[in-house]
């Protein structure tokens, strides 16, 4: 994910002269809307609408990927304040972007064609990531591998996708529970390997 800056190129009369304008957008996220917009001016020289558009695309991409992303990793791990700041930044410098594009009486992109829809893994293979990636994290919040790995409106049934990807692992129930991230497993020990 591309945090920025972005910068939206423009053409802008200043001072009763045509010039360059180059607004820069940064990630801020102490400020209202989560970034800062500062302003500089240069010579016109040789550049065009069709320059400042060819440029603004290429920012318009890379917000729509890093917006696609942001949204995957919301959808995964429910986020954070950070990550939901950083989608409001992102949204928000795209409507800076928008508002470029209408005020030229051009086209916005079409957002289909620059975001890669995320791919659909079946569950069981959603599931065996997530176990996988908290299992190699020495560091794992048990509690948020518990929330995330026992969600039973997200997961048909948590205990079959558990047991399923520890069995792929390779890994015995005592040395599963013996990762500080997994130590809620078993709680009565019961289970059978």
């Amino acid at each position: 994910m591309f945090l920025g800056p972005y910068t939206l190129f423009d053409i802008d009369e200043q001072n009763e002269e045509t010039q360059f304008k180059i607004r820069i957008i940064n990630f801020d996220i102490k400020e209202l809307l989560n970034h800062t917009l500062t302003s500089t001016y240069q010579p016109l020289e040789e550049r065009t609408i069709k320059t400042c558009k060819k440029h603004n695309d290429e920012q318009v991409k890379l917000l729509l990927e890093s917006k696609a992303e942001v949204e995957k990793y919301l959808n995964q791990f429910n986020g954070g304040t950070k990550r939901l700041a950083q989608r409001d930044y992102i949204i928000n410098t795209l409507e800076h972007f928008r508002n470029w594009y209408n005020e030229q009486g051009l086209d916005f992109l079409d957002l289909d064609r620059y975001i890669q829809q995320p791919e659909h893994k079946p569950k069981y293979q959603e599931y065996g990531d997530l176990f996988n990636r908290f299992f190699s994290d020495s560091n794992a919040n048990p509690d948020e591998v518990k929330r995330i790995l026992n969600d039973k409106t997200r997961w048909k049934n948590p205990s079959a996708y558990l047991s399923q990807a520890r069995k792929k692992a390779e890994l015995t129930v005592s040395k599963l529970k013996a990762h500080p991230g997994f130590i809620w497993i078993d709680p009565k020990g019961t289970a059978i390997d």
